[in-house]
């Protein structure tokens, strides 16, 4: 987690100056660390002046932070004092009942003795289970403090890393690159949705006019400060109590004189019987040893900082330092070509942010495709800006041509509609000098069909503009509907036809498309031409849906079109073609023999009745 939380702090830089300090923070407004250096270092310094910044901005944060203040508070606030005087009440009761009377009697006079129990009673007391869980709770608590002290402290670390970085790149790179760099952090802070952890209580910290990011900013702080306050907060609660237990009799129990001195005094023997005990009680729940115990507190705070500080410090600069360079790797060739040619950072300068991606997209098409030599030309020529401020989909036409040159001469072409030649994938097909003008490009395009447009690009240039002349609807229809070569036929007939005729022909075609191989013959297109009636024409070619599952139907449809023949109604050339396959001539060999038999049987019956009538009259005369 610390890997995504430290560099998602970047987008907080900016509000760093802002923040003003908590409670137990120093009031004055820390300042924001800036270096000078950090305009000119070179990129394989950065890491470097990263840290070295990174650095000093938490030495200087952490000299600010009052340590002693914040154990005293947490102290009072959680009653630390009373959970002392109950364990060292326990303690000296116990130390009595093992005690015999004795040596309780003598730790009156003797210093030594004094010192025993007094050691005795403080290791009971403070090594007692109670005493070291109040002492965890009281790490929990300080270690929560400093989490938002810890907090503040990263975010103005990272913000003068930040800024050192943006001067870097500004004056190595481009001023637009800085607006790409936060701009690419805040998108992984927005894909990781990180805002559900946002600590209430951490919102302190920042100043109620820096709330458009402030939530990243009291994240992330967050989150960095609890990982470091966890470790501290381990380390006191492991140590406290060891230091006091270790030091009771030497250092922090303040032994005086007023033991020895008390035993100089003639006791009843009841008095003494106790001993110094009664003086080690009070001593041990006295403000001296409690304040000795609080001053261990810190001091144990203080140590663990001073070992955390600067590892988190380098944390810090380390991970910004990733940062910059997982963008240096997304923007790699921008930035090379930036540094290294003039007219390509000029570009870059007069780019807006959200076209960077869009710069850098057509930087890896020409990467693939030409020689680092050939870039520079393109680029220094104006081609390479040129091919830039077309629509993203013309790189297209870039990477599979390989030819600036080409991208250039379709883009004088088309204009804006050269992202429907590359969408169309046109320029695979054909090249700029195949159209006449853009109006008969945008013609093409209008079809919005890729396969259509390359069915139709495989006509011929006339072929093609006596096409386009028919409706747009009708035109993408048929070039769907018909092959090549049934488009080239249908353009010679359109070009003899008047508009309506045209029209008509193309529907009758796209409603029976069955009528085309019929019409892909020299003499039917004359025919056809020459034909009085479109309709009537189309309507003798056209053979009803019926007939096909018909045979009587189609014999009769034989016999009258064989009669409109015989009537000069149609051209031979019709009927021949019409019939001219052969389940036609089979159909129509079968409606001849029909009129040849029909023939036949009425030319038979009228001769055999003149026979019958004539022969039994020359009988009766002989």
């Amino acid at each position: 987690m610390r890997r995504f939380f430290l560099p998602a702090i970047l987008i907080a830089a900016f509000l760093a100056a802002l923040l003003p300090g908590p409670t137990l923070h120093a009031q004055e407004t820390p300042p924001v660390y800036t270096f000078q250096e950090c305009e000119t270092v070179e990129e394989a310094r950065l890491r470097d002046e990263l840290n070295g910044i990174a650095q000093f901005v938490f030495a200087a944060e952490q000299n600010k932070l009052d340590i002693a203040g914040m154990v005293d508070l947490a102290w009072f606030e959680q009653n630390v004092d009373a959970v002392v005087d109950v364990q060292v009440d326990a303690a000296v009761d116990r130390v009595r009942s093992e005690e015999d009377y004795w040596s309780r009697f003598l730790s009156g006079w003797s210093a030594d003795k004094a010192e025993e129990l007094t050691t005795k009673v403080a290791n009971y007391a403070f090594g007692s289970d109670p005493f070291r869980q109040e002492i965890d709770a009281l790490s929990a608590t300080i270690a929560d403090e400093l989490a938002k002290e810890i907090g503040a402290m990263t975010a103005r670390s990272a913000s003068s890393a930040l800024l050192c970085v943006q001067e870097f790149i500004g004056d190595t790179f481009s001023e637009t690159m800085i607006t790409v760099f936060q701009e690419d952090i805040e998108q992984k802070v927005a894909d990781a949705d990180v805002g559900q952890e946002t600590e209430a209580d951490f919102s302190v910290i920042l100043d109620t006019h820096t709330k458009t990011l402030a939530g990243v900013g009291v994240i992330i702080a967050s989150q960095i400060a609890k990982s470091l306050a966890k470790k501290v907060a381990q380390r006191v609660a492991g140590k406290v109590a060891g230091r006091i237990l270790g030091k009771a009799a030497t250092t922090v129990i303040p032994l005086a004189g007023w033991i020895i001195g008390g035993g100089l005094i003639i006791w009843d023997l009841i008095e003494a019987g106790e001993g110094s005990l009664p003086q080690i009680r009070e001593s041990l729940k006295g403000p001296e040893v409690k304040a000795a115990i609080r001053a261990q507190v810190a001091e144990v705070v203080e140590t663990e900082l001073g070992v955390e500080m600067p590892e988190l410090a380098r944390s810090v600069s380390n991970d910004i330092y990733a940062e910059w360079l997982d963008f240096r790797m997304k923007f790699s060739r921008v930035l090379d070509l930036a540094e290294t040619n003039p007219r390509f950072q000029t570009l870059l300068n007069n780019t807006t942010a959200d076209q960077v991606q869009k710069l850098a997209s057509l930087v890896a098409v020409v990467d693939a495709a030409l020689t680092p030599e050939q870039i520079d030309e393109e680029i220094n020529s104006g081609v390479f800006e040129r091919i830039f401020y077309l629509p993203d989909l013309s790189f297209e036409i870039l990477r599979a041509t390989g030819d600036p040159q080409t991208v250039v001469a379709w883009a004088n072409l088309a204009g804006e509609s050269i992202a429907g030649v590359a969408e169309t994938e046109l320029y695979k097909i054909a090249t700029p000098e195949d159209f006449a003008d853009r109006q008969a490009l945008e013609a093409v395009l209008a079809l919005d069909d890729a396969g259509a447009i390359r069915t139709l690009m495989e006509l011929n240039q006339l072929e093609r503009e006596i096409l386009l002349g028919l409706p747009g609807e009708q035109l993408r229809q048929a070039v769907i509907a018909f092959s090549p070569d049934d488009l080239r036929w249908l353009a010679s007939y359109i070009t003899q036809l008047e508009p309506q005729e045209r029209n008509r022909l193309v529907s009758q075609l796209l409603r029976e498309p069955a009528l085309m191989p019929k019409l892909k013959f020299e003499d039917i297109r004359r025919a056809m031409v020459e034909s009085d009636n479109m309709d009537e024409t189309l309507a003798f070619l056209s053979e009803p849906a019926e007939a096909a599952s018909n045979p009587v139907q189609t014999v009769t449809g034989v016999i009258e079109d064989t009669q409109r023949l015989m009537g000069g109604e149609v051209p031979w050339q019709l009927f021949w073609r019409k019939y001219a396959t052969r389940q036609n001539a089979l159909y129509l060999g079968a409606g001849l023999l029909l009129l040849f038999l029909l023939w036949r049987f009425f030319f038979r019956r009228g001769s055999g009745v003149n026979v019958t009538v004539n022969i039994p009259e020359n009988r009766d005369r002989r």
